[in-house]
């Protein structure tokens, strides 16, 4: 009987400590589990982290070279610029020079004796006198009807070449003979010998007087 006892018990025994292994094992997976799905959040969050840093880093970095792109575009753009004010001070020396040249001239030409010398261009042009005409010239000087080089005339020899008979046109020669010396008046583009067209026209350079166009 004691024996039977015995058995029975150790069965209860081992049954016992098979259910605790069990028990102890289930626990162990589980936490096990826990542990693995902890660790997998955790990377799972680490990730997104990575992922949301890599974005913005992207639109900081398309931002700024949008930016660039923007500062490029503005600084090559001076289309409505004006130039004076992009090239600053001292950019238009060279038109402030010929300004200061062209009221020089006016000044020079309002003290001179204009009128005595619109008389001579009219002795010229009555007489028909291609040397006296050329020597009054300032060159180079401008005559209408010459089609070459848009009727600029370089030098004295290049006007006597010129057709004498064209140079003294009647209209020409009627015009000047006709005009008021008296009543003329200098402006800044010279002094005009003749009502309208044609005329003669002399101005100053250099504080010398001289025709500088002819007009027919």
């Amino acid at each position: 009987m004691k024996k039977k006892i015995m058995t029975v018990m150790a069965i209860c025994a081992v049954s016992l400590a098979a259910t605790a292994c069990g028990s102890n094992t289930q626990e162990t997976t589980a936490a096990e589990t826990t542990t693995t799905e902890t660790t997998t959040e955790m990377a799972a969050d680490e990730s997104t982290d990575a992922e949301e840093a890599s974005a913005e880093g992207e639109e900081t970095s398309g931002a700024e070279g949008e930016e660039s792109e923007a500062a490029e575009t503005t600084k090559a753009d001076l289309s409505n610029v004006d130039p004076q004010e992009a090239l600053g001070p001292g950019a238009f020396d060279e038109n402030e020079s010929v300004a200061l040249e062209e009221n020089q001239n006016f000044s020079d030409l309002e003290n001179s004796d204009y009128k005595g010398f619109a008389g001579q261009v009219v002795q010229a042009v009555t007489a028909k006198d291609m040397n006296a005409l050329a020597d009054l010239m300032h060159y180079p000087v401008y005559i209408s009807f010459v089609k070459d080089n848009d009727g600029v005339v370089s030098d004295k020899d290049s006007f006597l070449a010129l057709d004498p008979e064209m140079v003294f046109d009647s209209a020409l020669v009627e015009a000047v003979q006709a005009a008021d010396l008296e009543a003329l008046e200098p402006s800044m583009a010279g002094v005009v010998i003749g009502d309208d067209t044609p005329n003669v026209i002399i101005n100053s350079t250099d504080g010398t007087l001289g025709i500088v166009g002819m007009n027919y």
